[in-house]
C-alpha cells in the first residue's frame, strides 16, 4: 500500500467514525452525505459497535435502510457478539427487524452469552418483533449459556403474551436451566400470576423441582403470593 492509499483508508475510517456519531445524533441528512463522500459504512467505534447498529438500536428505519443499501454487514457484531438483529429486537424495533431479515440478516445469530435474537425480544416483551422471528425460523427452545430459553425469560419477566406466543409454537414448558429451575418456577418466584396461570394451562409441571429444592409452590408461599400459591394448589401442587 503507498501513501496515498494509506492518506485514502485513514480519510474513509475518520468519515466511518463521523458516520457512527451522525447515526447516533440522528441525523439523516449527515450521514446521507457521509456515505456519499466514501465513509467507511461498516467502521466500528471502540466496542464493536457499527453505523447500522447504532440507527438499529434506536429503531430508525429509513436510516438503516440507507446503511443497507450502501452495503452495511447485516449480520456484523461487537465485542460481545450482539448483533444487528439482536439490538433491533431487544428494542422492539419490527420493521427494522424486517428490513434486516429481508436482506439476509441470522436469526439463529448468538451473542457470546449464548442469547439468540429471539431471547432478546422475548425478555423486553416484544409480541410483534417475537412472531416475526418464529415464522422466519428463530428456534423457540434454544438454550443460553446459562440454559435459558425464550420461555423463561419471558416467563421471568411477567410477559404472558409473548409466553402464549412461544407456547404455541412449541416451547418446552418444563424445559430447565443450569439450577434447575423451570419458566413456572421463575414466574412464581417474580409473582407473575398471569404468566403462571397460562403455563399451568399450557401443561407445565406444578411439582418441578429446582436443584435447590424449591418448587413453584414453595417460592409462592415464603414470598407470601397467595394467588399464585391457590392456583399451584388447585392444580395439583404438593407442598
Amino acid at each position: 500500500m503507498n501513501v496515498r492509499e494509506k492518506v485514502i483508508m485513514v480519510k474513509k475510517i475518520e468519515k466511518g467514525l463521523e458516520l457512527i456519531d451522525a447515526a447516533e445524533k440522528g441525523d439523516l441528512v449527515l450521514v446521507r452525505s457521509l456515505i456519499a463522500a466514501g465513509a467507511d459504512i461498516n467502521a466500528r467505534e471502540k466496542s464493536g459497535w457499527t453505523p447500522v447498529m447504532v440507527a438499529a438500536q434506536a429503531g430508525r428505519l429509513e436510516m438503516v435502510r440507507d446503511f443497507i443499501a450502501a452495503g452495511a454487514d447485516v449480520n456484523a457484531s461487537d465485542e460481545l457478539g450482539v448483533t444487528v438483529l439482536m439490538v433491533a429486537s431487544s428494542g422492539g424495533y419490527a420493521d427494522v427487524v424486517q428490513a434486516l431479515m429481508a436482506v439476509g440478516a441470522d436469526v439463529s445469530g448468538r451473542d457470546k452469552n449464548g442469547t439468540t435474537a429471539l431471547m432478546w425480544a422475548s425478555t423486553g416483551g416484544h409480541t410483534e418483533v417475537v412472531r416475526i422471528l418464529i415464522a422466519a425460523g428463530a428456534d423457540v427452545n434454544a438454550r443460553g449459556a446459562s440454559g435459558y430459553t425464550a420461555l423463561m425469560d419471558a416467563s421471568g419477566k411477567g410477559h404472558r403474551d409473548v409466553a402464549q406466543i412461544l407456547i404455541d409454537a412449541g416451547a418446552d414448558v418444563n424445559a430447565r436451566e443450569k439450577n434447575g429451575l423451570t419458566p413456572l418456577i421463575l414466574a412464581s418466584m417474580m409473582g407473575h400470576t398471569e404468566v403462571v396461570r397460562t403455563l399451568i394451562a399450557a401443561g407445565a409441571d406444578v411439582n418441578a423441582r429446582g436443584d435447590g429444592g424449591y418448587s413453584a409452590l414453595m417460592d409462592a408461599l415464603s414470598a407470601g403470593r397467595e394467588e399464585i400459591a391457590k392456583l399451584l394448589t388447585q392444580a395439583g401442587a404438593k407442598r
